[in-house]
C-alpha cells in the first residue's frame, strides 16, 4: 500500500504491507529536486519506482542504511544505471543481502541486490550540496543526509518515546549521535523512517532517553533484573508493543532499550 503526502517542495512516499485490511508497520521515503531519499519496502518496490519516475528526472538515490524497508526499489533504479549512494559498510550488504527472518519478509519483503556507491561527506549532485553525517546506533552504517535546510535521519529516531527497541539497537550509540550531531545543525525538520520531527521533538528525544536511563540505572542499583526494570519502566504499554515482541521472533522487545541504556 502507498501514500503520497507533500511538504512544500518534498514529497513524502509511504510504503506498507497490509495484514488483514490493515498496515502496522509504514515505512517513508522522500523526494526532493531530483534526489530519492531511501526506498520504502520490496513489497512495493515497483509501484514506487513508477511513482517516482512520474516526478521527473531521478539525478541519484541516497540510503540512510542497509535495512530492508530503506532499499526497496534501489536495485531498480541501479539497473537503470542511476547512481545509489551508501554508508560504505553498507555496500557488500546491499550487493548480497541476507535472508531476512519470515515476519519481515511479510511486512516489508526480501530486499534485492543493488550495487551502490560509498557516500562522502560533502557531495554535490546536480547542482544541490548534501551533507553527509555518520550518525551509528540503529546500525553501524548509519547516515543521514542535510539538504538545504531538512535533514534525512533514516531511523536513527523511530519514535519520540520509545518503549522498544530491534535487538541490534544501541540507544547509548543513539543518543550520542543525536546529541552530536543532529542538534548541532541547522534543519526545519528531521524526516525518518516512521517519523517525521521538529528540533524541539528531537531535544524532547533526549530528554526522555537521559530520564529512562537515570531511572534504569536507579533500578538496577536495587537489584533488578532486565526483564523486571522493563516492566517497571512504563505504567501502560502499547498493544503495538505487545504484538511487535510476540511476532517478531525475539527481534524487537522492551529488554533491549533497557539493555543498551545500560
Amino acid at each position: 500500500m502507498i501514500q503520497i503526502l507533500d511538504d512544500d517542495e518534498l514529497i513524502i512516499i509511504k510504503t506498507g504491507t497490509p495484514i488483514s485490511g490493515r498496515v502496522f508497520l509504514w515505512s517513508m521515503m522522500f523526494y526532493y529536486r531530483g534526489l530519492v531519499i531511501d526506498c520504502g519496502c520490496p513489497n512495493a518496490a515497483e509501484d514506487v519506482y513508477d511513482i517516482l519516475k512520474t516526478l521527473g528526472d531521478i539525478k541519484a538515490v541516497l540510503v540512510t542504511h542497509h535495512h530492508e524497508d530503506h532499499v526497496g526499489c534501489a536495485y531498480l533504479f541501479g539497473r537503470e544505471g542511476i547512481p545509489v549512494y551508501a554508508h560504505n559498510k553498507s555496500l557488500h550488504i546491499l550487493r548480497d543481502p541476507p535472508r531476512i527472518p519470515e515476519y519481515r519478509r511479510i511486512v516489508w519483503g526480501q530486499p534485492n541486490a543493488v550495487d551502490a556507491l560509498p557516500i562522502a561527506g560533502e557531495m554535490e549532485i546536480g547542482g544541490i550540496k548534501i551533507s553527509v553525517f555518520e550518525a551509528p546506533g540503529h546500525s553501524d552504517d548509519h547516515v543521514v543526509y542535510l539538504i538545504d535546510d531538512l535533514l534525512f535521519i533514516g531511523d536513527l529516531i523511530g519514535s519520540v518515546k520509545p518503549k522498544i527497541a530491534f535487538h541490534r539497537d544501541d540507544y547509548a550509540m543513539i543518543l550520542d549521535s543525536v546529541k552530536s550531531i543532529l542538534l548541532n545543525l541547522d534543519f526545519k525538520k528531521a524526516y525518518g523512517g516512521h517519523v517525521i520531527l521538529t528540533r524541539d521533538d528531537v531535544e524532547m528525544f533526549v530528554e526522555y532517553l537521559e530520564d529512562l536511563r537515570m531511572r534504569i540505572m536507579s533500578l538496577r542499583r536495587k537489584g533488578f533484573s532486565t526483564n523486571d526494570i522493563a516492566d517497571l519502566l512504563w505504567e501502560e504499554i502499547p498493544e503495538k508493543v505487545y504484538m511487535m515482541e510476540a511476532v517478531s521472533e525475539g527481534e524487537w522487545h522492551r529488554k533491549y532499550l533497557v539493555e543498551s541504556l545500560l
